[in-house]
Parts: structure tokens; sequence; C-alpha cells
């Protein structure tokens, strides 16, 4: 019988106006209306509950202002007339002031929930970077660490030297340089894999940690919910020139394949000393990606999609807000056809994309 009622009472809603009733309720019998608003009070899907208390507020007020209604009609028609009205307002204003008490112990909970929720994303934030720059500390500390010395020559008679920090990666590069050549020489298939191979059996000892370090620093900072783009930046400013050749490198032997996808995915070989390569078509061997810091045109690809979408597809067939959610999984299907992904139509959009659709909707339709 419930089930009937509720399918009629949502039947007539929706004929009356689909579009007045909140996003969260829709889809949903009236019937159960009471359990999902105190559903989204208690444990709102965005850590934001002043949708459902705004429903429970103006479905209590409505309760009310129709009892008070009813009141004063039955008032009028007792013999009394109104008579005795102002008993009846003045025993009705205690219950009305104890509701509107309850509803400002609402109001606050909900300004609390706001408060945690802003505090807990600037602790995770503030977490984050303090990580973040603990990891460039021990990267900046392996580094330094490094020492090389090289043997003295009896004839003719040559010093032996020694190199510290950074200083020792112009000195691998030449160990690196020197491998592939012979290879390239003595008719390799691949020179750059067999000189690689044979470069990393010489300094294995002194980069080992250093890569594997470099590797997870990365990692971390990609499976993160931080901006990462912003912190793949810091990192790559971190790495000198002929780090950047060794890594580059590194990225084609089998021994560092798990570092290509996030090199490409990050540009970090957006400042390449190109002039240092065995051969300039080593370039090849990596996707445009690893060389272009494409952030920026990224952001404006996703910009442009959004315009051309609203154009082609809101204001032309001047949608209603009753569709935000079909409107919303739509636009992030043909993004995602053209490559582009909801973090990035979220961030043309404004941080929010269905609130970006939710005002198109409004201007075109004019709600």
């Amino acid at each position: 019988m419930f089930e009937r009622v509720g399918g009629w009472c949502k039947k007539t809603l929706c004929s009356v106006g689909h579009r007045w009733i909140p996003e969260f309720l829709r889809g949903v019998s009236p019937v159960r209306w009471p359990r999902r608003i105190f559903d989204a009070m208690m444990e709102p899907e965005n850590g934001d509950s002043r949708g459902a208390l705004f429903v429970f507020i103006l479905i209590a007020l409505s309760f009310m202002a129709a009892m008070f209604v009813i009141a004063v009609v039955a008032q009028i028609n007792k013999d009394g007339g109104l008579g005795t009205f102002g008993d009846f307002f003045g025993g009705v204003l205690n219950p009305v002031f104890s509701f509107l008490t309850f509803v400002g112990l609402l109001i606050t909970i909900v300004m609390q929930q706001k408060e945690i929720r802003e505090a807990k994303a600037s602790s995770e934030k503030q977490s984050f970077e303090t990580l973040f720059f603990q990891m460039i500390t021990i990267h900046n500390s392996i580094v330094n660490s490094m020492d090389l010395r090289t043997e003295p020559v009896a004839d003719p008679p040559i010093a032996g030297k020694e190199f510290h920090g950074r200083d020792c990666f112009p000195r691998f590069y030449q160990h690196l340089k020197q491998e592939i050549k012979r290879a390239e020489a003595a008719g390799a298939d691949d020179p750059i894999q067999e000189g690689y191979e044979k470069f990393w059996a010489r300094d294995r000892k002194d980069l080992g940690h250093y890569f594997r370090y470099l590797y997870n620093m990365i990692r971390i900072v990609d499976e993160s919910a931080a901006d990462t783009g912003r912190y793949m930046k810091l990192l790559r400013a971190q790495l000198s020139d002929y780090e950047l050749i060794i890594l580059f490198y590194n990225g084609l032997n089998e021994k560092g394949k798990r570092f290509k996808p996030y090199i490409e995915k990050y540009a970090i070989f957006d400042n390449l000393p190109t002039e240092l390569l065995h051969k300039n078509h080593d370039l090849d061997r990596y996707s445009d990606g690893a060389t272009t810091d494409t952030s920026i045109a990224r952001k404006k690809m996703a910009s442009d999609f959004l315009a051309t979408w609203k154009r082609q597809y809101i204001d032309a067939e001047a949608r209603g807000l009753e569709g935000l959610s079909d409107t919303f999984d739509e636009i992030v299907s043909d993004a995602s056809e053209d490559g582009i992904s909801l973090n990035e139509l979220n961030g043309a959009a404004g941080g929010n994309l269905k609130e970006w659709l939710r005002r198109a909707i409004r201007k075109v339709s004019g709600e």
C-alpha cells in the first residue's frame, strides 16, 4: 500500500515540477524521503549537509504553518470566536521557540562540519607538503653523499681525482658515453641497451640507491591527491643536466622501464640538454609528453572543450535542471572520448563541473 501511495506521490510531484525537487531526493519514493533527508544530514556525500538541512527546515515550517492555519480556522468556527485566540497563540509560541532553538543547533552542526572539512583538507595538504620537502632533502643528501675517485696513472703521470655530490654525474655521463660508443664500434644491434648494461655494471653501486629513491619519490607524488603537476615541477627543478641525461638512458633500459610512464606523464625532460644525447634521434624513443610540459596546453584544451560543449548541447538544446545528472554523465563521457579526464574538466570548470553545468543551464533557461 505504501509503495502504491509513494508511486502516486512521485508521479504527481514529477508532473507538478520535477525541477524543484532537490537532486538527492530525485528517483526516490516520497515515502522514503524522511530517511534520505536524515542520511544526507548525518552522512553527506560531499561533507556538506546544507541542502538537506534546508529541505528539513522548509518541511517543518510548512507543517507548522499548515497547523497554525488549521488552528486559526478552528478557533474562528468556535462559539467564542477569537476570544480564546490569545491563549492559543501564547501556547504555540513555546514550541515554536523550542523548534527555532533546535534549528539553531542544526545550523551550528552544519557550520562545524564545514570547518572540520576545511581543517582536514588544510591539514592533509600541509602534511603532504612536509613529506614532500622531507623527501627532497633526503634526495639531495643521497646526491651529496656520492663520491668517485680515479686511480693515479704512472705513465704518463696523472694524479688521481676525487668527485663529490653532483660533480659525480658528469663523470657518470662520460662512463655511459664511452660504453655506448664501444658497443657501437663492436657492431651491437642496440648500442644504447648494450652500452647501458656495461655502464650499469660499472656504476651500479653508486647509482642504485639514487634511482630507487627517485622512482619511489615520484610514485608517491603521483599517487597522492595533491596538485601533482606543481610538485613534479619542483622535483624536476632539482635535477641537473647530467642527472637528466643519465635518467634519460635509464628509462630506455629494462631496469628503468617503470620510470618511463612517469617521465612521459610529467614531462621530466622538459629542459633536457639535447646536445648531450648520444644521437638526437634518441628522443624518438620517448613520446612527446616526456620533453614537453603539456599542462598548460591540456588546461586550454579542457576549457575549449567546455565552451564548445556548452554551445552545442546546453545553449542549442535549452536543457533543464531536471536532467542535470544525465547531462553530467554525457559531458564526462564525451570528454573521455577526447582524452580529457574528469579532474581536468573540474579544473577548467572552476573546481566543480556539476556546479558549472548548473549555472550554465540556469543562465540559458532563466531559472
